[in-house]
């Protein structure tokens, strides 16, 4: 008969589940501007990330502050096995809830690929960790935690506001009837993020592949749960078998496949701690505990744990499997050095080799910034204006899913430095905002072929108007049939205000990353006043007006008036 405590336990592991989901979620919610002071930061789960940590800390061959929160999770493992992958994980977490969906509607199966497949994820492990040591950082593809905060913040987040938007739109008509008026008045902002549907892609393999067999990326595909296995396959608090009838029970349950055929032998390696075992167990013979070396085991056999974590470093460290993961990620770093780094080396430090590349403020050196992102999209789901976005290829292959300014999409606020605060590798630096004001990402270029003022004599000044930093100014040209825009690379600090406003169809003006200032140390203000600029924003007027005003520009302060419109 089983007791209380034993039918209370699987309830305590999805309250756990249920409390470690929601602190996620509430902590991705937060990281918005403005960024509200709290005990926890909103980059908390991303840190206990040890493969995103400790990869970004070998591949910038620098030791990061974070990665003592991604070894606080390695020594779990050496102690109580992977119960962050059973407990913590908002990956695995989310790959149960889908998996007791497809149960509740009559599917799933518990098809069981030979223990072979499991070589998999530390193959991936092995492939990601020399890619690090030569410097090239491909966390992004296979961290659990990046993964799924893109899978939140950049695609269930906008999903969520535009059915709010939507229900809105549709109970516009009978808000009134219920007396409800007051909801005609509320806006739901819509964001929109590139590359999504790559994301719904590999999300949707994944739950394709977890109705095949629980846990699947788990199982075979993760190289965080990898690196986990190879610290957890003797923990100390474990699966213990007391009595044993070999009826199998607990090997069919088991969602990870820790557990051999017969019911007595564990893998620990594998063993997510959730004690699904010992809940089915029809004579209470499973108890989890620390184990004592004076401890007398149930039988010989009953102690031999098929060490598979073992078993595959062994593998990954045959001299066949070892020079071809090596040879892959030599050839993968040969491939990266010849590409990007011979082009930032060719135009100089801090330069960048795209035209369309805005990296945020903040952002170090780009050789620096690719290995340090780890791609998790906080930045993008906090920035307020949407601005920033996923690069698909215009970064190239080695810089897809890092973030970048789409001036035309949101501008870059300059009352907000929201993205150096969130980002937990600080591939963006976490600067103070008057700091932020002077971190320029670009210049703004007026494309006078386009411009109204420039190709057609139309009276059009709205770059200057909303201008924050008062870097452009309308003169009088010869060539020119009406005052026209001119843009002062000294003020400009690449914020794409003018761009997101421009009235044509295809912007008149444009941000490109000229004399960018990207820094790896140092202050960006003193940097920036000894290149000669000069990067402050304007005041607001006094009537409080969204349109900035600028007492250097032109001498007076010119009178605010809609855009579009000369004094």
């Amino acid at each position: 008969m089983k007791t209380g405590f034993s039918l209370r336990l699987p309830k305590f592991r999805r309250v756990v589940q249920a409390v470690s989901l929601f602190l996620f979620l509430w902590l991705l919610t937060r990281a918005s501007w403005p960024l509200l002071e709290s005990v926890l930061p909103p980059d908390l789960f991303l840190k206990l990330d040890p493969l995103g940590m400790s990869m970004a800390s070998l591949a910038v061959r620098e030791f990061l502050p974070p990665i003592f929160m991604g070894l606080l999770t390695v020594l779990s493992a050496l102690i109580v096995g992977r119960i962050f992958c059973g407990y913590i994980c908002p990956m695995g977490i989310t790959l149960d809830i889908f998996q007791r969906i497809v149960r509740f509607l009559g599917g799933g199966g518990k098809e069981c690929l030979p223990s072979g497949w499991r070589r998999i994820k530390y193959l991936f492990f092995l492939f990601i960790l020399i890619s690090a040591l030569l410097g090239v950082n491909l966390t992004f593809w296979g961290s659990p935690l990046s993964l799924i905060t893109r899978f939140y913040g950049l695609l269930i987040h906008p999903l969520l506001l535009m059915s709010g938007r939507l229900l809105l739109d549709l109970g516009y008509p009978v808000f009134p009837a219920l007396g409800w008026e007051q909801l005609n008045y509320l806006s739901v902002p819509v964001r929109h993020f590139d590359a999504i549907y790559f994301i719904l892609g590999v999300f949707a393999v994944l739950f394709i592949l977890e109705m095949k067999q629980p846990r699947f990326w788990c199982r075979y595909l993760c190289p965080a749960g990898a690196l986990l296995a190879l610290f957890s396959h003797r923990p100390r608090w474990r699966r213990k078998v007391i009595q044993c009838r070999h009826c199998g029970r607990c090997a069919r349950q088991c969602p990870a496949g820790a557990i051999a055929a017969g019911g007595a032998r564990t893998v620990f390696s594998e063993c997510l701690v959730c004690r699904s075992c010992a809940d089915v167990c029809p004579v209470q013979g499973i108890k989890f505990s620390f184990i004592r070396k004076d401890e007398v085991p149930l039988s010989p056999a009953a102690s031999q744990s098929q060490d598979e974590a073992v078993n595959a470093l062994n593998f990954l460290l045959s001299r066949r499997v070892f020079l071809g993961v090596a040879g892959s990620g030599i050839m993968l770093a040969g491939v990266q050095y010849s590409g990007v780094d011979s082009l930032l080396a060719s135009q100089g430090p801090g330069s960048i080799w795209s035209p369309a590349l805005i990296r945020p403020p903040g952002s170090v050196p780009e050789g620096s910034f690719l290995n340090l992102c780890i791609r998790c999209g906080e930045c993008m789901k906090a920035c307020p204006t949407n601005g920033l976005q996923p690069a698909w290829l215009t970064a190239g292959a080695e810089g897809i899913f890092s973030p970048i300014l789409r001036s035309r999409r949101g501008y870059c606020d300059p009352d907000c430095h929201v993205c150096g605060l969130v980002c937990p590798t600080r591939a963006i630096s976490r600067l103070s905002l008057e700091e932020k004001q002077w971190a320029k990402i670009g210049t703004a270029v007026v494309e006078q072929k386009r411009c109204l003022a420039w190709f057609e004599g139309k009276n059009c000044v709205v770059c200057q108007e909303v201008c924050p930093y008062g870097a452009v100014t309308v003169q009088v040209m010869r060539e020119a049939g009406a005052p026209v825009p001119v843009v002062n690379p000294s003020r400009c600090f690449g914020c794409g205000l003018c761009e997101y406003h421009c009235p044509t169809r295809l912007p008149s003006i444009v941000v490109e990353p000229l004399n960018a200032l990207r820094l790896r140390e140092g202050n960006y203000k003193k940097t920036a006043q000894n290149m000669g600029l000069y990067l402050q924003p304007g005041a607001l007027d006094e009537k409080g007006g969204g349109i900035y005003s600028f007492p250097g520009n032109g001498g007076e302060a010119e009178e605010n008036l809609p855009p579009g419109f000369m004094p």
